[in-house]
């Protein structure tokens, strides 16, 4: 009696050895986490699934899972399946990494906008759960984004002004204004924060015109897998005329500046 027990035992272990699926983490991004696993000889396919919703069926032991939010932890779960049956499944919880760190883009070309935007230069910090990104101005660090507090939208700035912002505006307006005019004020209409991608959209008065930009700081991942932060002013309008934009082939006016670390 006790050698049948010890019998079927034995027999219970080798059938959870033989269908027992292991789940690793192989690679962490901002927005991506990289999977693989243990196959189960039996299973046919492997469904993934990401906080309980499905993601995709697959027939080999890795899979990527894209479009994710940096700073969020997902749970993550393979099921081995034979046909409808599921033979066995592993939950593993996973947290992407941040965007934070220094970012450079470079000029290729001789087009400088008359020696000012030669480089660019983002610090992006990652603070109380939101990113803050500051540009760098003869030395100086100096904060692009949010740029403002939220109390401070519609507050009308001074361009030549010399509070905290209002340095910080003018170096940046520099950078990619192409003309000789000046304009003498300045005030943020909208601010958000769309997961990893920040918006704010200013509005400058010169003389008794006024002229509305939407700025755009966008993280992603290049082709090589590098961390990039995209930078562009967007919907000028008739105004477009007067902004400098990415002379880079390839990056289509949008200055796209690579993690250096």
């Amino acid at each position: 009696m006790v050698k049948r027990i010890l019998f079927i035992c034995i027999v219970i272990l080798m059938s959870f050895a033989l269908h027992a699926l292991e789940l690793s983490i192989d690679g962490i991004q901002p927005n991506q986490i990289a999977l693989s696993w243990t196959r189960v000889p039996s299973a046919l396919t492997y469904d993934v699934y990401l906080d309980d919703r499905y993601q995709g069926t697959v027939n080999t032991p890795f899979y990527k899972i894209e479009h994710l939010v940096s700073h969020t932890s997902y749970d993550v779960r393979i099921e081995a399946k034979r046909g409808e049956s599921v033979i066995d499944r592993e939950t593993i919880e996973a947290t992407t990494s941040g965007w934070e760190g220094r970012y450079r883009w470079v000029n290729k070309t001789r087009k400088d906008n008359r020696g000012r935007t030669t480089s660019l230069d983002y610090r992006v910090e990652y603070v109380q759960g939101e990113y803050v990104v500051y540009g760098l101005h003869e030395g100086r660090w100096y904060e692009v984004f949010p740029l403002i507090e939220p109390h401070q939208i519609g507050e009308q700035f001074e361009y030549q002004g010399t509070r905290p912002e209002e340095i910080a505006y003018k170096y940046n307006a520099q950078l990619f204004n192409t003309t000789a005019i000046t304009p003498r004020f300045w005030k943020v209409l909208e601010l958000k924060r769309n997961a990893d991608e920040l918006l704010i959209r200013v509005e400058t008065r010169v003389g008794a015109l006024r002229y509305t930009a939407l700025s755009r700081y966008a993280f992603a991942l290049d082709d090589a897998g590098n961390r990039v932060l995209r930078f562009s002013i967007e919907e000028l309008g008739s105004n477009s005329w007067a902004i400098f934009s990415s002379p880079n082939e390839g990056e289509e006016g949008v200055f796209v500046a690579l993690a250096i670390r």
